[in-house]
């Protein structure tokens, strides 16, 4: 069967019926290679909650898809999925120019950057254009600093969020990562919705005001996920900015070793977190702060 003339297309969400049956493939895949292959804003779209086009590539007679495409029009960028049993069958080439129906240049993730997904864009002409970093600390040897409060900036006190942070949160995103494709557009709505999540925790959401002026100067998210497989959580540093005319005073050290307090209190034996590889000088503050590049994902464009 030819994957662009069976292929499903969704302008909203999928079905229940398929949604499990994607599920279930994501399942597969990340089995198989040790990466779940979609992203955040990804599992919202596949829910209904984002808005994004959907491609869905049946397997005869089974509910379960041979592949799967995802665009997100707000980022402007794809994510093809192929059932581990499939590939090297034409599902992934196939999936693309159903993709490149909707948006003829699209950028697609690699999550894992795996040898197949640089193998599958050489061969349909794509070239990697940025790197995310994944790294990880392991909090069994490099233990989370006895007192917080000994490496906080003069000035500079670290609270939990309240409710009536949100606006001020909004605006310190947005100018700390105001060069951040994703990140940096974030909505008063888009951290509502990762708010209502079941992981939220306020306590985890740590903020760093200017004693004085009360005004917000960088927060941290953190995040506890248990994993799918042995049930250990982990943590990650969902989120780490600082207003840039703020940067040099140490408050992002600072906000990261509260961070990391907090997940060790709760029990967590690894931190892991997401940093652009051309952003040298964050990616040296988490280095200095024990943290190792563990693998990285990719967008080819």
């Amino acid at each position: 069967m030819d994957p662009v003339s069976s292929t499903t297309y969704r302008t909203g969400a999928p079905t229940h019926s398929e949604q499990a049956g994607i599920e279930a493939l994501i399942r597969e895949v990340r089995a198989a290679d040790g990466v779940d292959p979609l992203n955040e804003n990804a599992h919202f779209a596949l829910r209904g909650e984002r808005p994004a086009v959907h491609w869905i590539a049946p397997t005869p007679g089974s509910p379960h898809p041979r592949g799967y495409a995802q665009w997100d029009p707000e980022t402007r960028s794809a994510i093809i999925v192929v059932d581990p049993a499939h590939r090297r069958e034409g599902v992934g080439r196939e999936l693309l120019a159903c993709v490149r129906k909707v948006t003829p240049e699209p950028t697609l993730w690699a999550f894992g950057n795996l040898p197949a997904a640089q193998t599958f864009a050489t061969k349909v002409g794509l070239t990697e254009t940025r790197r995310l970093l994944i790294m990880r600390r392991d909090l069994r040897e490099h233990p989370a600093t006895p007192s917080v409060d000994d490496v906080v900036p003069a000035g500079v006190n670290i609270d939990p969020y309240r409710p009536d942070d949100l606006s001020a949160l909004v605006e310190v995103n947005a100018e700390a990562f105001r060069e951040h494709p994703e990140q940096g557009e974030l909505t008063a709505a888009d951290f509502e919705q990762r708010m209502g999540q079941a992981w939220f925790d306020p306590e985890g959401l740590l903020l760093a005001h200017d004693d004085d002026s009360g005004r917000l100067l960088g927060f941290h998210w953190t995040k506890v996920e248990p994993r799918e497989v042995g049930g250990e959580p982990v943590g990650e540093v969902y989120a780490l900015a600082v207003l840039p005319e703020a940067a040099g005073r140490g408050i992002g050290r600072s906000l990261l070793a509260a961070g990391v307090r907090y997940l060790q209190d709760r029990g967590v034996a690894e931190v892991i977190l997401y940093v652009e590889a051309s952003n040298t000088r964050v990616v040296d503050m988490y280095r200095s702060a024990n943290f190792v590049t563990v693998s990285s994902d990719a967008s080819y464009s």
